[in-house]
């Protein structure tokens, strides 16, 4: 019990030792003000990432938030829209949103790949691409 108290007493008045008074209060509140407004642009800058409007937005995380959370887990928020679109203008609309984040997608992929092929191609030029595999520690029948 006395070391708890102790350790507590310390922890408490720890940064009253590394800063003053004025130092303290001061980098609370620009923290505190700091932490607010990255929740606040979270939200619209992740909105902006799946290209949809803070209202689309807002309707997916309702969506999500009932039977759709549990079916569409592993669906992207355009996705759910468009299967939750209620006229065909919606449905068209999402699913080009869709369509473009996936091609955009891939293209950023298939970049990365061609440009690790050939750093794999340039730094081990000397290696085959495919060792030579010895199969017969894994085979059932015995070699004779």
């Amino acid at each position: 019990m006395k070391k708890m108290l102790l350790l507590s007493t310390l922890l408490i008045s720890l940064p009253t030792y590394a800063l003053n008074t004025n130092d303290v209060s001061n980098t609370v509140t620009k923290n505190t003000l700091t932490q607010n407004t990255a929740t606040a642009i979270t939200q619209l800058e992740i909105a902006k990432e799946w290209n949809l409007t803070e209202p689309e937005w807002n309707q997916y995380l309702k969506y999500m938030q009932g039977a759709s959370g549990r079916y569409y887990q592993k669906l992207s928020p355009p996705e759910v829209l468009g299967i939750q679109a209620e006229t065909n203008e919606e449905l068209t609309h999402f699913a080009e949103v869709a369509a473009k984040l996936e091609h955009d997608k891939l293209e950023r992929e298939l970049r990365f790949n061609l440009a690790f092929h050939q750093a794999a191609s340039k730094l081990y030029s000397e290696e085959p691409l495919i060792k030579p595999f010895d199969y017969a520690p894994f085979t059932p029948i015995p070699k004779n």
